[in-house]
């Protein structure tokens, strides 16, 4: 069933409560109100009743039944008036002849109390001259007032069927006016799914589907920016993917390439020494010595770049311990100042490499554009203030130059930071202005490492 049913459904029921209750009510004070009417009717005439019957009572006797002039009472329509003689027929009544057939349903008239069967019939005696001659019977008749009251219930239950119609109509005109938005955000939905992201939500006028039209808007804003983001991302990843790909080729090439040509011909030099019976070059074999240690000393660099080694021989500590002191030896005018924690060990790969990525990225940039003079490198385990859980904090502040607002997104290396950080979990802020340097707060939770590393 859908909302606007649902609203219409209790609405309507609501109102149905509502017409049934004032129908009791209704009820209830048309009961009273025969009840009192007929009572003082019936009080009225058997005032002006008992004074014509102590007057025929002292009136001398002819042995008559004497009359009363009840048909002069046939518009006192709560009484039925009767006389009887003393056989017990019927001489004078106010009502005359046949009464016309009720238009009110029996159902009603036992609904309103039917107080012709509650109150009693009033009965008088008729004397005259001492001797009883006849009986006065008074008779409450409510079918007069009960004619009333079903005909002012009956106009009321036409308006009141006619105000729930309109109501209801109106409630469910209103209603599916007001969900109409509704319509546009499963369409914003749907073009969600095909993949549209541009798709936006008008301005909604209903305070609660404006907030989800605010929100829903956020959200795809948001999205939007991260799939640029992202498709930025992946294009400068390829473009260094490519760079670093041309370096170690060209280092391939010319480093490895001439040292395996020297080799070569160096060796080739010492077989032909030794074919002909000739003692064996010394400046060769030196140079195979020689040549052969710088090709171990390029392996290992190009080892290094590719991924550390010193991570899983000596650890995040050490490692990064001597990722800085390498650092110092390329930029010695700049101060590296490193503070490590003692329990920043046994954190896992995923938390190790990102960390030791991160340090070293910054320490990059730092040396590449800061011009600063000094720089401080924090790595600490601390309590998140906002979930109480344990993270790594790495913290990298530098005096530089800073910068403005739109090189903070900008780039690949902060970039890259960024993405290695929320593939973990963690948060990454910048807070840098224009000549005081930058300050990097990143904090990585220390539960990642076990989501990272799961198969």
């Amino acid at each position: 069933m859908s909302l606007k049913l649902r609203l219409t459904l209790v609405i309507t029921l609501v109102l149905a409560a509502m017409l049934l209750a004032g129908t009791a009510l209704l009820l209830r004070a048309a009961r009273m109100d025969v009840h009192a009417e007929i009572q003082s009717t019936a009080n009225l005439a058997m005032h002006f009743l008992d004074v014509e019957l102590r007057r025929a009572a002292a009136a001398p006797g002819t042995g008559e039944v004497p009359r009363f002039g009840l048909a002069a009472l046939g518009t006192v329509r709560h009484l039925r008036v009767e006389l009887y003689d003393t056989a017990g027929r019927l001489l004078e009544s106010n009502h005359a002849g046949t009464d016309p057939p009720p238009r009110v349903p029996g159902w009603f008239t036992r609904l309103v109390g039917a107080v012709g069967g509650d109150a009693a019939d009033i009965r008088r005696p008729v004397s005259v001259g001492g001797r009883t001659v006849g009986e006065l019977v008074v008779r409450p008749d409510p079918s007069f007032e009960v004619e009333e009251v079903w005909d002012d219930a009956a106009r009321l239950a036409q308006l009141a069927v006619l105000l729930f119609v309109v109501t209801n109509v109106l409630i469910y005109w209103l209603v599916g006016r007001a969900l109409a938005p509704v319509d546009n955000i499963l369409r914003a939905i749907g073009e969600l799914e095909r993949g549209n992201l541009a798709t936006r939500l008008p301005r909604l006028e209903l305070p609660e589907l404006a907030r989800i039209g605010r929100e829903f808007n956020r959200m795809m804003d948001t999205l939007q920016a991260s799939v640029t983001r992202n498709r930025q991302l992946s294009r400068q990843l390829l473009r260094v993917q490519e760079e670093e790909r041309r370096s170690l080729a060209r280092e391939l090439h010319d480093e490895l390439g001439q040292g395996l040509a020297a080799i070569h011909a160096d060796a080739m030099a010492l077989a032909n020494a030794a074919k002909t019976g000739q003692p064996a070059p010394r400046e060769s074999a030196e140079a195979i010595v020689e040549v052969t240690r710088d090709i171990m000393g390029l392996v290992r660099g190009m080892l290094q770049r590719l991924r550390p080694d010193s991570l899983e021989t000596l650890g995040l500590a050490e490692s990064l311990q001597e990722l800085a002191a390498a650092w110092r030896q390329r930029n010695r005018d700049i101060d590296c100042i490193l503070s490590l924690d003692d329990r920043i060990g046994g954190l896992g790969d995923a938390i190790d490499i990102t960390t030791y990525r991160i340090v070293q990225e910054a320490l990059t940039n730092v040396a590449r554009h800061a011009r600063a003079r000094r720089v401080d490198v924090r790595v600490r385990r601390a309590r998140s203030t906002a979930s109480d859980a344990e993270i790594l904090r790495i913290e990298v502040d530098d005096d530089g130059a800073g910068m403005d607002r739109e090189a903070r997104t900008d780039g690949f290396g902060l970039a890259g930071m960024r993405e290695r950080v929320e593939a973990l979990g963690g948060s990454m802020s910048i807070e840098s202005q224009a000549g005081q340097g930058v300050k990097l707060h990143i904090a990585l939770p220390l539960g990642a490492q076990d989501e990272a590393e799961a198969p």
